[in-house]
């Protein structure tokens, strides 16, 4: 009797965990730095998903509902594609919003560390020069808000 209960609380650890890495759970705002996750700059805003919070100029946002990503400094991007690799890591493939031709698409990868932390990496950070979204720098993103479940 005892080992199935530990079978029980293992299982529903791992699934709690399998869950964690779903597509939707991109959805939310994260920020590049802890520090701001107690920024006096944070607002509210309506998302598809539900009411989160941003700090102007700061936060990514992924809204799935809306097939939106709003990138700081960079403006709002439209999803064309989004997937889950093998490796469990979400994928996108995006265009900037004024790119109607859907001429120069941006690879976007998210993988969850955690619930609360992920790395994102962009196919474009070295002609941005934005470390935060290298591969080879490891930068951790902090959900600050996302989806209530």
């Amino acid at each position: 009797m005892r080992s199935k209960r530990i079978v029980f609380i293992i299982l529903v650890f791992v699934s709690g965990f399998i869950h964690a890495l779903d597509i939707e759970d991109v959805n939310g705002t994260w920020v590049y730095d802890e520090q701001h996750l107690d920024s006096p700059d944070i607002h509210e805003w309506k998302y598809s998903w539900g009411k989160g919070l941003s700090i102007t100029e700061t936060t990514i946002e992924f809204d799935l509902g809306e097939k939106t990503i709003m990138m700081p400094g960079m403006g709002q991007y439209n999803i064309d594609t989004i997937y889950k690799d093998e490796e469990g890591s979400i994928c996108l493939r995006v265009f900037y919003i004024s790119d109607k031709a859907c001429e120069y698409p941006i690879d976007i990868k998210v993988t969850f560390i955690d619930s609360k932390r992920v790395y994102i990496y962009c196919s474009e950070w070295k002609r941005w020069s934005s470390k935060r979204y290298s591969p080879d720098e490891k930068w951790v993103w902090y959900r600050l808000s996302g989806p209530k479940r």
